[in-house]
């Protein structure tokens, strides 16, 4: 079946109006992160735009209410994410941004903490420019730019001669918008609020330490103190998940999606007899698809870091899912940690 959003102009000219102004955005962002990368030695500069350019690319297809409607909500996840960004220190200070804390996944890459094979490819200056170059800067930006896709799909509807109005497919990718940035905004402040009792509690501990020349042995006995001292978060939506913000994630732009096949559907009748056909299927559909596999990739590589950190890494993995939750695995938000592990012991 023809793509309908590819129904109006020719599909093979060269792209005009947002596709145009999308294109030139990518490649000039593309281009200046390899720079700005290869001159600090940085590699997170595309990370410092990754919350920023879905919607700005987004803004560039406002004509109607759902461009407007999709724009505006990609701009509550983008103030969402670079706020949070921005507070665990992923910017520098002003005038110079780009000088914030690195991801430490691309120094394990560098430094080839992460064993042999063709990891050790890396750990050579030009493999990682080269690696630097195609992956990081190219295929990142034009991952931003498809994902947030689907707002040039509902601009070409919207432009055509019968504008599509909002029906329940909006509806539907709005709701599961909201709810995905929510959960995704309370995995964050978990993990964040994790963190911060992590660093008292071992300061705590440092000062008895010192103070009595031993730590007091009934320190770890809540289920929080023992996941402080297993190192990592599995509470909350962590009994759930392991990487619940990675898995919101991955359904916002599932959710943002749904916007170019309301559009498709909305702008399409059968010639028959009038009645709407759904067309669940359309060429943006390829941004969320691609964005979930290198979501698998990521998880793997911070899976790998986190083994090599925490011995109790391993058994967490074990009882808890990394993105799609299991039934049981429900059961840690009703009775707790601490509930099933004596459980375990009996």
């Amino acid at each position: 079946m023809t793509d309908p959003s590819l129904s109006y102009g020719d599909r093979w000219s060269w792209p005009s109006g947002p596709h145009r102004t999308s294109l030139l955005i990518c490649h000039a962002v593309a281009l200046l992160t390899f720079v700005v990368s290869t001159v600090t030695g940085d590699l997170s500069q595309v990370d410092r735009l990754w919350s920023i350019l879905p919607a700005v690319y987004a803004w560039t297809c406002v004509v109607d209410a759902r461009t407007t409607l999709a724009a505006c909500l990609a701009t509550a996840w983008s103030v969402r994410l670079t706020y949070n960004f921005y507070r665990r220190g992923g910017y520098g200070s002003w005038p110079r941004p780009w000088r914030g804390d690195e991801d430490y996944r691309w120094g394990a890459l560098r430094s080839g903490s992460l064993g042999g094979g063709w990891w050790t490819l890396l750990t050579n200056g030009w493999m990682m420019t080269i690696f630097n170059f195609v992956f990081i800067s190219l295929f990142q930006n034009y991952l931003l730019l498809y994902i947030a896709s689907p707002s040039l799909v509902a601009w070409s509807m919207a432009t055509a001669a019968t504008p599509p109005s909002l029906n329940v497919v909006d509806a539907i990718a709005s709701v599961l918008f909201v709810v995905s940035l929510i959960g995704e905004t309370v995995a964050d402040n978990q993990q964040r609020a994790f963190q911060k009792g992590k660093e008292a509690w071992r300061l705590r501990n440092s000062r008895r330490t010192d103070d009595a020349g031993l730590a007091d042995a009934g320190d770890a006995s809540s289920s929080v103190e023992r996941q402080y001292e297993d190192g990592f978060c599995q509470s909350g939506l962590f009994a759930i998940v392991r990487k619940p913000a990675y898995a919101f994630e991955q359904l916002i732009w599932i959710s943002y999606y749904l916007f170019s096949v309301a559009a498709v559907t909305a702008g399409h009748s059968d010639p028959g007899d009038g009645r709407r056909r759904y067309h669940y299927w359309n060429w943006s559909g390829g941004g969320w698809i691609l964005l979930c596999l290198l979501f698998q990739g990521s998880g793997w590589l911070t899976e790998k870091i986190s083994m090599s950190k925490y011995p109790a890494y391993r058994t967490y993995r074990k009882r808890v899912p990394l993105y799609v939750p299991r039934i049981p695995s429900l059961r840690h938000l009703i009775v707790g940690v601490a509930v099933e592990d004596r459980e375990k012991d009996k």
